[in-house]
């Protein structure tokens, strides 16, 4: 660059920013200015960029000139060089104008932090605090930053400003953040920082002296007395500019400076009173200190007590209570701030709980700070709400904390119950619902915080129930009466169908939840409960359990969904009833599995009455789960009321029965157990070898014309339907309708295999593979599954078929396009679809008056079929080793999943590999991973990373087209949204075979199995690495961050032990792992990254250079001197994380593109929340309740 290369610098800048240049233009103005970032003058231009004189943005680039260099070149400069760039930016400092706008004075401060991380306290690099470093090493470690910050606050408002934000850069660094560069020299800048920070009589109490600390101290008071006093001053003086911008960097030093600090400072005084200010981010900005104050850890009990106590006093728990009364929010017009302030405020008043075994609760005033944490759980924000929700469950948990929240558990048992609604169905112009629509943007996450939710409250109202299990009771049993007493119950109980969306439905399966959440409280008791007066308590208790348990039987409900949910509600009971009441239970069961269906041709109505009597079977099935021998004396009795029940219900419920009389007969000790298994089990899987079928399952239009696709082709030719009509559009007639009922039928027994799937699953469920009765069964079943297996298989291996356009060639053109409608996957993802719910629902509705139903039924069908196929995999492959001793059991299978998987969509690659692979991998017995996974896993491997690289090439070439209507738009944004679901199935398999790093469980005898199989075996473990490397590089974070610990967990064990599999490792996994590194994309992947890669480095480094090079070749920028420093560097650490921190650094220094300066400041400021949020939990069974409520199983899902 020429002698005027300063102003074609700017001229470049001005064409940028010009809206009058065009693109080629404003590119070719980038290409020159990025060249000049690579001129070993940049910094010195950037300088002179920076001078007050010249325009922001000018200046703007000059300081990310000085930013690049310190960034990317600060490990190659001399002392003198790193030197000049020192007093470049302390001058710039300095020069700051009143009228620079905000992101100079962020870039500056960003810069001053820049180089103090790299330099300052360099001259602590002794073990000697009394040994006086010398001259150059005191200027080399920047001594005298503290002196330099002193001058700016001094200096002008500007500048005193600069001083805090730059404080408040480096304490997030050092002491938020995971930096890289600050961890590396953590102990020099923490050392620093808490020297400048604290006054020097606290330091002289708590530290030892050191001379090089005491000569870089350059006000004895310390910054923090300092800002204390000024925010005083600046409250005094009503400046809120300058309350908030002290109040941001107070939040930076409060939890790691010594606490006595705090108590000197009477820093909680200043912030109440800055809480009391009118301005609302002022607000917040305090609840956020307040927040970090009282969470934070104490040096002395006296030092908490002072702090945490004095809140807890009345007085403290008065002013909560009327500032978090004084907050109105407008559900109509949400203030973003106000409401910020009030969900902050919730959480600091939880967050004091944490200290309850600290404070004095003689001298605290609990009862009230109890009713406003109550307050708070009532609020109409159901995200405010929440806040509360686990410091409820944690307190009701702990016998010793349960005397503290005594008095308030009527009140806390009545906002439980509020809440316990299924707010989701509720109106949009309901005020919880506004709320959860402000709070999240897209319906998934709304629906699934609900969900959460909902969890939580149940556990507080079947707690609280427990511990108050006799007053329970009796306001449980007044609740119901109440309920169905009033105006609404009356119309509940009168009305045969129910608004869904309304009040009067909403509100009765509420009452059902509560009810069923209290009874679960009362089967807690039983275990929960240990006092001598136990047998005359329970007596009490189950008596009034009886007249609840009649109340709800004697409910003459209409409604099948209400019926649904007390069916559920019932079986509850059973831990707490005696026989009579149980086969009362089951009287009724039985009554409302055969509740009538509608007599109009209604199929809305019809799946409604159809949903309620599989789900009544269900729970009959689970009683027979749960209490076997209670009713192996009226097994006979229930065969002869089944054997009558039959005549009346489909082929599909039957067998639920069946179910129920297998489970029983198989699971106690009653004669003929094995005569009942055969009379069950035997006429139903005898359709498997009947020869007609056995034939026709390998001929493909055999197979169609079971579905019925020959008579509705006949059918549409009559009706004189051609290829290209659309189904939607023509209306279903008598014929039609006829022809539809006739088809149903068909459907409901065209295969055996959902009734072989829920027979064996149900004989098995639950039961342990070491008992008597498992034993039982498994010399029962074997011989009858082992013959009818490749049958289960081969229909598979059709419905793959039928999806594959290239069978249909042969088939009228009618035909053929009656085939395409039935593969044709309809169903609404929620954020995806284009079109709303309520009308994708009324496009199906109005698609049962028309023909497209038959297409609609068909595919719904094959798809029904092909899903009990992979049930029926994944139970058989619960038989111990019934399904893998098969010969040749591996390639059978694989062909007949994915032997034409030219029509495999992807939501069914997604079912497939959960329901049906995962499960065959994960119940493989440890003695058949060799011979059964040995042949399986290869072929899978190749597979599914084939499809995954296909899909996602799609969504690459289709991201960069932008020419699509909206639907087509939608299509694809769901198929991209079904590809990352089947990629994080398919990273589970890959956990199922060989762990992750930070797996809780320990791994399994099969996965210990299989890793050794895959570690040992080259012809596995490379499709293992090849689809493993190929994940990383997708572009999908959270994908990218699983696979990434998968090989951190495993690296170790397969590295060093096979000249080929690290050369491998040397070549695909490092280009892997640099595509993340070097590409901001995946920023929240690159610490894990880094780890992996610098563990491989290290490891194949010592085999020879043939790591370095291939370093070489992926980071264009290296030179050998740049790789010799980083190895030297390397060899310094003195841990993992040290060594990953050089790393990132090396990365950082050589990355071909600058990083995208927004996208940084919103990645801070998302790990800065994360970080601020942060909370450890530490749960077992009995503590959480996703856990300890969790259902019997996936069973009882299924129809």
């Amino acid at each position: 660059m020429d002698a005027n290369g300063l102003s074609q610098i700017v001229n470049a800048l001005k064409l940028i920013h010009s809206p009058k240049s065009s693109n080629q233009t404003r590119q070719e103005a980038q290409a020159f200015l990025e060249q000049v970032k690579k001129q070993d003058e940049s910094p010195f231009w950037g300088y002179e960029l920076a001078l007050p004189n010249q325009d922001p943005v000018v200046r703007h680039f000059g300081l990310t000139l000085l930013q690049n260099s310190i960034n990317r070149q600060w490990i190659k400069y001399n002392q003198d060089k790193k030197l000049t760039i020192r007093k470049w930016v302390i001058e710039l400092a300095n020069n700051l104008q009143s009228s620079d706008p905000h992101f100079l004075r962020e870039k500056l401060a960003f810069l001053w932090v820049s180089v103090a991380k790299r330099t300052w306290g360099s001259y602590l690099n002794n073990d000697d605090d009394n040994k006086k470093a010398s001259y150059e090493e005191l200027v080399e470690g920047w001594s005298s930053m503290d002196q330099d910050l002193s001058k700016l606050w001094v200096s002008s408002p500007q500048t005193r400003e600069l001083s805090l934000i730059i404080f408040r850069t480096l304490f997030e660094d050092v002491y938020v953040l995971d930096d890289p560069i600050s961890q590396n020299r953590n102990y020099l800048l923490s050392s620093s920082c808490a020297n400048v920070l604290l006054p020097e009589a606290l330091l002289n109490n708590i530290y030892n002296e050191n001379v090089n600390l005491k000569e870089a101290k350059a006000l004895n008071e310390g910054w923090f007395l300092l800002w204390q006093e000024f925010l005083n001053e600046s409250i005094r003086n009503g400046d809120d500019v300058s309350i908030i911008k002290t109040l941001e960097t107070f939040k930076t030093c409060l939890n790691w400076p010594y606490s006595s600090l705090l108590t000197q400072s009477q820093i909680l005084k200043t912030f109440l009173n800055t809480l009391l200010i009118s301005n609302i981010k002022i607000k917040n900005l305090t609840t956020d200190c307040l927040h970090i104050l009282f969470t934070r850890s104490f040096n002395t009990t006296e030092d908490l007590e002072e702090i945490v106590g004095a809140i807890f006093k009345p007085e403290g728990i008065q002013l909560l209570t009327n500032i978090y009364g004084s907050i109105r929010l407008d559900e109509d017009d949400i203030d973003d701030e106000l409401y910020s302030f009030a969900k902050k405020l919730s959480e600091m008043i939880v967050s004091l709980s944490e200290h309850f075994q600290a404070i004095d609760l003689q001298r605290s005033d609990i009862y009230n700070y109890l009713k406003l944490i109550l307050q708070s759980t009532a609020s109409d924000s159901l995200t405010i709400s929440a806040v509360s929700l686990n410091f409820w469950g944690f307190m009701l948990r702990s016998k010793e904390k349960i005397e503290i929240i005594e008095n308030i558990l009527p009140d806390l048992l009545e906002v439980a119950s509020s809440k316990l609604v299924n707010f989701g169905d509720l109106n949009e112009e309901h005020i919880t619902q506004k709320f959860i629509s402000f709070d999240y943007n897209s319906q998934s996450d709304g629906y699934s915080f609900l969900s959460n939710y909902k969890k939580l409250v149940d556990d507080i109202v079947r707690l609280t129930i427990c511990i108050k299990a006799e007053e329970g009771l009796v306001w449980l049993n007044n609740r119901l009466e109440n309920f169905f007493g009033s105006e609404i119950g009356r119309s509940i109980l009168s009305t045969e169908e129910l608004d869904y969306h309304d009040i009067p439905f909403m509100l009765a399966i509420s009452q059902l939840d509560i009810i069923e959440a209290s009874v679960r409280g009362i089967v807690r008791w039983k275990i929960w409960y240990s006092n001598q007066d136990y047998n005359e308590k329970l007596d009490i208790l189950t008596r009034e359990v009886d007249q609840l348990l009649s109340k709800l039987l004697s409910l003459e409900i209409k409604d099948p969904i209400i019926l649904k949910k007390l069916g559920q509600v019932y079986v509850q009971f059973l831990p707490l009833l005696n026989d009579q009441s149980i086969f009362k239970i089951i009287e009724r069961l039985l009554e409302m599995s055969t509740y009538e269906y509608p007599s109009d041709q209604n199929d809305e109505k019809y799946n409604i009455v159809k949903d309620l009597r599989s789900s009544c079977v269900n729970e009959l099935n689970r009683i027979a789960l749960i209490i076997p021998d209670n009713l192996k004396n009226i097994l006979d009795d229930l065969e002869r009321v089944f054997e009558d029940l039959l005549k009346r219900v489909s082929n599909t419920e039957a067998v639920h029965f069946k179910c129920f009389l297998l489970v029983v007969s198989q699971r106690t000790a009653i004669p003929n157990k094995e005569q009942r298994f055969i009379k069950i089990v035997e006429p139903e899987i005898m359709a498997w070898t009947d020869p007609v079928t056995v034939k026709g399952l390998s001929d493909l239009p055999w197979f169609m014309e079971r579905l019925g696709i020959v008579q509705i082709a006949d059918y549409f030719k009559s009706r004189d339907i051609k290829a290209n009509d659309k189904l939607l559009d023509i209306a279903i007639d008598e014929q039609g309708l006829k022809l539809k009922s006739e088809l149903k039928e068909r459907w409901t027994q065209i295969f055996p295999i959902r009734t072989t799937r829920l027979l064996v699953q149900y004989s098995i469920e639950k039961l342990p593979k070491d008992s008597q009765y498992f034993k039982d069964l498994l010399k029962l079943w074997k011989p009858r599954i082992v013959p009818i297996i490749p049958h289960i298989l081969q229909l598979l291996y059709q419905i793959q078929s039928y999806h594959n356009p290239a069978n249909w060639t042969d088939l009228p053109e009618i035909v053929q396009s009656f085939v395409k409608d039935t593969t044709i996957e309809r169903f609404w993802q929620m954020g995806v679809s284009i079109q709303s719910r309520d009308s994708f629902l009324e496009e199906n509705v109005k698609a049962m008056h028309t023909l497209r139903d038959f297409a609609d039924s068909v595919g719904q069908i094959i798809r029904y079929t092909r899903e009990y196929v992979y049930l029926s995999i994944s139970a058989v492959s619960q038989l111990d080793d019934t399904f893998y001793t098969i010969p040749d059991i591996a390639d059978i299978f694989w062909r007949a999943a994915t032997g034409e998987k030219i029509g495999i969509t992807l939501h069914s690659w997604k079912h497939m590999i959960n329901v049906a692979l995962r499960p065959v991998i994960k119940n493989c017995p440890p003695h058949n991973v060799d011979q059964f996974l040995g042949k399986l896993l290869p072929q899978m491997f190749n597979t599914l990373d084939e499809v995954l690289m296909k899909n996602w090439e799609k969504v690459y070439v289709s991201g960069l087209t932008f020419d699509e209507n909206d639907e087509q738009l939608s299509e694809e944004m769901m198929e991209e949204h079904l590809l990352r679901q089947v990629t994080q199935v398919i990273i589970r398999l890959l956990v199922d075979c060989v762990g992750q790093y930070g797996y809780r469980n320990p791994l399994t005898e099969t996965q210990l199995a299989v890793k050794k199989l895959i570690f040992s075996n080259k012809s596995i473990l490379a499709p293992f690495l090849q689809i493993v490397c190929h994940i990383i590089m997708f572009k999908d974070t959270r994908c990218s961050f699983n696979v990434v610990l998968i090989m951190r967990a495993i690296l170790n064990e397969i590295v060093l032990n096979d000249e080929e599999v690290d050369n491998y490792l040397c070549e695909h996994l490092t280009k892997a792992l640099l595509h993340v590194l070097t590409d901001d994309f995946y920023k929240e992947t690159q610490y894990e990254a880094a780890y992996v890669l610098t563990s491989l480095y290290i490891n194949l480094r010592s085999r020879g250079s043939y790591m370095g090079q291939i370093m070489m070749q992926y980071l264009p920028n290296i030179t050998q001197e740049n790789l010799v420093k980083f190895e030297q560097d390397l060899a310094n650490c003195n841990n993992s994380k040290e060594q990953r921190n050089v790393l990132l650094e090396y990365i950082q220094s050589l990355k071909e593109k600058d990083d995208d300066e927004e996208l940084i400041k919103k990645q801070r400021a998302k790990q800065l929340e994360q970080v601020s949020r942060k909370k450890k939990n530490e749960s077992n069974v009995l503590n959480d309740p996703f856990t300890e409520n969790g259902a019997l199983g996936s069973l009882f899902g299924d129809n």
